[in-house]
């Protein structure tokens, strides 16, 4: 698979030790160092974020607060006056499937922006606070207007839409997010005849993110979503007294929104071999967006469910 960063011959920022944010990422800065892409070298730019760059938060959003943390939506902006440089000679380039790294001080934490704006330096993360993070703590009370410093893009994942693939994407929670570009850059180009199993595991209908989202993507004849919902439970006496929904329970029929297919189940081996379909052409790719564990135990059902190569599956 070629890769977009291929044979660039122009400096790298130095990467040190310390660049590392220590929680063990599947695609840490040491070995994917951020470096300009030829989108960027097409464009006769700078990206910005390729060294610690101060970005100024334009918008706070809480989506949710429960006993499990809070989740917030925040948008920024590159602080191009507070840098002292020219904005029209940057740009900012994250491609999908890649995420960047905060900095607060010596403590680093790695986020995957789900959309961001190449010309305008503008980016958005979908965050879950953790309980007693330090991270949380400091997300937790920053403001609108406030400065915060990330750099990247960091990753490895790259997409060729030719030949056509069959691409497999499973998310987590709120890991639903980064998946999102990997889903536009193939429904935005009409050339592109790679298939695509959205696979979203969640606790309950009330955590699953972008659903919006989800169904314009529904529009398109090559995409394809799912709804693992374990821990579904309606108000019905049945559902109280079972601990969850029935496959049937016809208030989560009608909590469902058009297109939208959802199992109260969670995704295991069976399960994933159910969207197996010999009879379509295309490699098969694996994007696996989740905590290390799920990751993992994901990575390693699909090997046999999805007859993947290891080769091609891809840790977010």
């Amino acid at each position: 698979m070629l890769s977009c960063y291929e044979d660039l011959p122009e400096k790298e920022d130095v990467v040190q030790d310390s660049d590392c944010c220590g929680n063990g990422c599947t695609n840490c800065i040491l070995d994917n160092k951020p470096r300009p892409s030829k989108r960027v070298l097409l464009a006769g730019k700078r990206n910005v974020i390729l060294s610690y760059t101060r970005f100024r938060l334009l918008r706070r959003e809480a989506l949710e607060s429960g006993s499990d943390g809070q989740v917030l939506l925040l948008h920024f902006a590159h602080a191009a006056d507070e840098d002292g440089e020219a904005a029209g000679d940057a740009v900012l380039d994250i491609p999908p499937g890649h995420h960047v790294m905060l900095r607060v001080g010596s403590l680093l934490r790695p986020y995957s922006p789900y959309w961001s704006d190449f010309l305008a330096r503008e980016f958005r993360i979908l965050v879950k606070l953790v309980p007693e993070g330090p991270m949380s703590q400091h997300l937790q009370a920053v403001q609108p207007n406030d400065l915060l410093e990330f750099r990247g893009p960091i990753g490895q994942y790259v997409h060729n839409p030719q030949p056509a693939r069959c691409i497999y994407i499973i998310a987590q929670g709120v890991a639903i997010a980064p998946t999102l570009p990997l889903v536009r850059q193939v429904l935005d180009n009409e050339e592109d005849m790679s298939r695509l199993w959205h696979l979203v595991c969640a606790r309950d209908l009330q955590h699953v993110y972008f659903r919006k989202e989800m169904l314009e993507f529904a529009q398109f004849w090559n995409y394809r979503s799912y709804l693992y919902l374990p821990h579904q439970q309606c108000d019905t006496t049945a559902c109280q007294e079972a601990g969850h929904c029935a496959q049937e329970c016809p208030q989560l029929r009608h909590n469902l929104r058009y297109k939208e297919t959802a199992k109260v189940s969670r995704l295991d081996a069976s399960e994933l071999a159910t969207h197996l379909n010999p009879a379509i052409p295309g490699q098969r790719v694996l994007i696996v967006a989740g905590d290390s564990s799920f990751q993992k135990i994901m990575a390693q059902v699909a090997t046999e469910s999805l007859d993947v190569d290891p080769a091609n599956i891809y840790m977010l």
